[in-house]
């Protein structure tokens, strides 16, 4: 429930910065890569918060090559998607990402450093870039933009759900 209550949250805030294309259906590839970078971004605005550079250093030190692939994935996608002027979007959604894991930070308070020494924990219990992603697909981080993998089709009820939720 978590995993799809922050997919969701990811995109309504993607509709201020992404335009008509943010809701365009992403190929998993492109997908994986954002879980990827979603969770690089974590870590750094954990390392930093909780004084964790060096386990941040040591993820990016084992991981880099696959996380610098991962970058270059996203890259492409916001140059597909916003021609010459996707640095700019880019750089928007990188600044959003880290807004938002910070805010999510703020938000557990206290519990924070724990559950980042923990997360850390687990990340570098990690050895292989399919570890990696496996686990960036499973506990995927907080993100400021939703992407809806194509072929998820929306069911009735879905559809039944969204027309009698509140208008904001």
């Amino acid at each position: 429930m978590r995993r799809i209550t922050s997919r969701i949250a990811f995109g309504l805030i993607a509709a201020t910065f992404m335009g008509s294309n943010a809701m365009a259906c992403m190929v998993p590839s492109t997908q994986q890569a954002l879980d990827v970078i979603g969770l690089k971004s974590t870590l750094m605005v954990s390392a930093l918060t909780c004084d964790q550079r060096s386990d941040y250093d040591t993820f990016m030190t084992r991981f880099q090559p696959h996380i610098l692939s991962e970058q270059h994935a996203v890259d492409a996608y916001f140059r597909e998607e916003h021609g010459r002027f996707f640095h700019q979007y880019e750089d928007t959604y990188v600044t959003s990402l880290a807004n938002v894991q910070s805010s999510a930070g703020i938000h557990e308070g206290s519990n924070f450093c724990s559950q980042s020494r923990t997360l850390f924990g687990k990340v570098l219990a990690l050895n292989t870039r399919s570890e990696l992603d496996n686990f960036a697909r499973q506990t995927p981080a907080v993100q400021p933009i939703v992407v809806i993998e194509c072929g998820i089709v929306e069911s009735s009820a879905f559809r039944r759900m969204e027309r009698l939720a509140p208008k904001p």
